[in-house]
C-alpha cells in the first residue's frame, strides 16, 4: 500500500474517544511485542482499558495535552499522544509518544499523525515545545521527526540494555512551536 492509496481510502486523524480504548490498548501491546521501538517490554505493561479511557479523558480536558488516533478504512491503525508537563515550570512542554501498526508503516500514517500533532501544538496557547525520545537505531522514526522540524537535543549513550546484551542510545529530540 502506498501513501496515495492510504489517503484515497478514507484515512483520517481525529481526537480519541473513550470507545477507542480497546483498539488503542491492543495496538500498544502489538507494538511493544515487536521488542524494538520502546523501552517497555510487554510483560512490564499492565495497562488496562479503563486506564486508557482515563488517559483519553484527561487529554480531552487538558490545555497542554492531546490524544489523536489515525483510522484507515474505519480501523484504528495509529495513535499519537502529547502529555503536557504537570508542574508550572514544565507546563509549556508536551511529551510526544506515537505508535503505528506495523501492517501500515511507511504509507503516511505517521506523517498524518505527526502533522496533526504539530498543528494542534501550534494552536495550543499552553504548549511551546514538543519533546520526545527515540532509539538511535530507529532511523525511520528519526527521519520522520526531522521532516517535521524536530532537532536532536542530546543523546544518552548506551542508556538501554536489551536482553541479548546489546545496547541502545537514547536520542532526545524537540520542536519549538512558539
Amino acid at each position: 500500500m502506498d501513501e496515495a492509496a492510504v489517503h484515497s481510502a478514507a484515512m483520517r486523524v481525529e481526537p480519541a474517544v473513550p470507545g477507542d480504548a480497546p483498539a488503542i490498548l491492543a495496538l500498544h501491546r502489538r507494538v511493544l511485542a515487536e521488542g524494538e521501538w520502546f523501552i517497555t517490554q510487554p510483560d512490564e505493561f499492565p495497562e488496562s482499558v479503563d486506564a486508557k479511557v482515563a488517559v483519553i479523558r484527561d487529554a480531552a480536558r487538558s490545555d497542554n495535552g492531546v490524544f489523536l488516533v489515525a483510522r484507515h478504512q474505519h480501523a484504528l491503525v495509529g495513535w499519537a499522544q502529547v502529555v503536557g508537563g504537570g508542574r508550572r515550570r514544565t507546563h509549556h512542554v508536551g511529551r510526544l509518544e506515537m505508535m503505528v501498526d506495523a501492517r501500515v508503516r511507511g504509507v503516511g500514517i505517521g506523517s498524518a499523525l505527526l502533522g496533526a500533532i504539530v498543528q494542534w501544538a501550534e494552536r495550543s496557547p499552553a504548549v511551546y515545545k514538543l519533546s520526545l525520545n527515540a532509539f538511535a537505531h530507529n532511523t525511520r522514526a528519526l527521519a520522520l521527526y526531522q521532516k517535521f522540524g524536530f532537532e536532536e537535543e542530546g543523546r544518552r549513550k548506551r542508556e538501554y540494555r536489551f536482553s541479548d546484551g546489546t545496547w541502545r542510545d537514547d536520542v532526545l529530540m524537540c520542536r519549538w512551536v512558539k
